[in-house]
């Protein structure tokens, strides 16, 4: 809407120029900024936090300013992180947060931080994370703070697990996690009762399923491939819930993507397609394996919770059409969940008012993380948060949340610091398709997967070396 271009653009040349002069500037559109360079806050709510190189003093009688740049901006969103800042600064008034929400793909935002760190011009919060962030040294590392905050043990051990493995060097925690987007199995529970069919809770019974489910006579499959764009990414978090593996190297760097049982499962898998799957799952990205479950031509399919308010529009919200449950068990008898980075909350080490910073980031997460959550379709992974009604009441999101929360649940420690993981990844797209269509086997391609992530880890060990 044209009165939003306008708002965000104005806000942004406030901006800049309280960056470039420290002047400080009010308007009716903006929250009121305060002159920089004022002592930090005192330390985080419940609990105190360790101080850190340049947290600073809280100075009596001085307002002390932070500020919070959010990503992927809409006007939903817009109102909610508002809020959330009006209601933290209405309970601590010797602090101000200068909000910017970012609209946007997450690509414009990554570039608008880039360019203000490079600047030296950056904020002192952010809440999108990516692996280089941690390899450039931007970030405050969290450990201290977290060791005495009262709230640390209602995070999910996984959440800090996947945190800490953005970091294999130094294992440090690099930002506080608010929400995740675990990955299910949607399923159409309408089609297995027709069947007189079980959940599948293991893969031999998806398999078994799947084969039952198939009536090539009236175009319904069992389950449905991705084939095309995104294919490598979902395949390997299908291959390791299959394995049990959930370290994708050996102490000695060699990939274990390559492993036997991922051989034997792809030769499962892949070898269904166009048996108990479409014949034009060869190129399905997304949307087109979505289309495929909403249409009624398939009856399984993985991705994650970030879909359900697809399913739901497609299927007018009869949870009798559509459900989800975690992968089926690994071979070894315990389910595997990918180690996915949650959304986080990240402090810059450049920040001089970090006490602040940390005493806002405690509260949003003890007190606005489950109307996060149901606003972005994401699971919190606060236990406290989980228990929240929208979760515990919706079929869906209770599978994603004690998915999250079962200590039996293991993560994988997937390779997200390695600068070119995800260009790996598009590298074995193409050869996933010809593994489906038959042109090479699984050993081929995944002989290739383990050679190009062994050279990634070799480079980026040696790039690292002593650090």
């Amino acid at each position: 809407m044209p009165w939003m271009r306008f708002y965000f653009k104005i806000r942004e040349r406030v901006q800049l120029k309280k960056k470039t002069w420290g002047l400080a500037m009010t308007s009716v559109i903006l929250t009121s900024l305060v002159l920089s360079g004022c002592g930090a806050g005192s330390t985080g709510t419940g609990a105190s936090a360790a101080p850190s190189s340049g947290s600073g003093t809280a100075v009596p009688g001085k307002k002390t300013t932070i500020e919070f740049w959010a990503a992927a901006i809409t006007p939903e969103r817009e109102a909610f992180w508002k809020s959330v800042t009006t209601d933290f600064m209405a309970k601590n008034p010797d602090i101000t947060i200068n909000y910017l929400g970012v609209p946007g793909d997450l690509s414009a935002y990554n570039q608008k931080v880039n360019v203000a760190l490079s600047a030296g011009q950056a904020p002192d919060l952010i809440n999108n994370f990516t692996s280089d962030l941690v390899g450039r040294g931007v970030l405050e590392p969290l450990d201290d703070y977290i060791a005495k905050w009262s709230g640390k043990d209602k995070i999910t051990p996984g959440a800090i697990a996947s945190i800490k493995a953005a970091d294999p060097k130094g294992g440090k925690i690099y930002g506080l996690p608010y929400g995740v987007q675990p990955w299910i199995m949607w399923y159409r529970p309408d089609w297995l009762k027709e069947a007189n069919l079980p959940e599948p809770r293991t893969w031999d019974q998806f398999l078994d399923d799947a084969k039952k489910l198939t009536d090539k006579s009236k175009g319904k499959f069992g389950y449905g491939i991705r084939g095309g764009a995104g294919s490598a990414n979902t395949l390997e978090m299908l291959m390791y819930s299959y394995s049990g593996i959930t370290n994708y190297f050996t102490k000695d760097g060699k990939a274990t993507i390559n492993d036997p049982l991922h051989v034997e499962f792809l030769d499962k898998y892949l070898g269904g397609y166009n048996v108990y799957t479409p014949e034009d799952d060869l190129g399905k990205g997304w949307t087109e394996l979505a289309a495929s479950f909403q249409s009624g031509k398939v009856g399984m399919i993985f991705h994650n919770l970030g879909s359900a308010s697809a399913h739901e529009k497609a299927f007018t919200n009869d949870l009798s059409k559509f459900s989800a449950a975690a992968f089926p068990k690994s071979v070894k008898g315990y389910n595997v969940h990918p180690g996915v980075t949650p959304t986080s909350m990240l402090m810059l080490k450049s920040s001089k008012n970090k006490d602040a910073v940390w005493k806002f980031m405690t509260y949003f997460v003890e007190n606005h993380n489950g109307a996060y959550g149901k606003l972005y379709g994401e699971i919190p992974p606060n236990t406290a948060a989980m228990k929240e009604d929208w979760i515990q009441k919706i079929p869906y999101m209770k599978t994603g949340a004690d998915l999250m929360a079962s200590t039996e649940t293991k993560f994988t420690d997937n390779p997200v610091y390695l600068p070119n993981y995800s260009n790996i990844q598009l590298n074995m797209e193409p050869m996933i398709q010809k593994v489906m269509a038959k042109k090479i086997n699984a050993i081929e391609l995944l002989d290739e997967w383990a050679k190009q992530l062994e050279t990634a880890k070799a480079d980026f060990d040696a790039a690292n070396k002593g650090k």
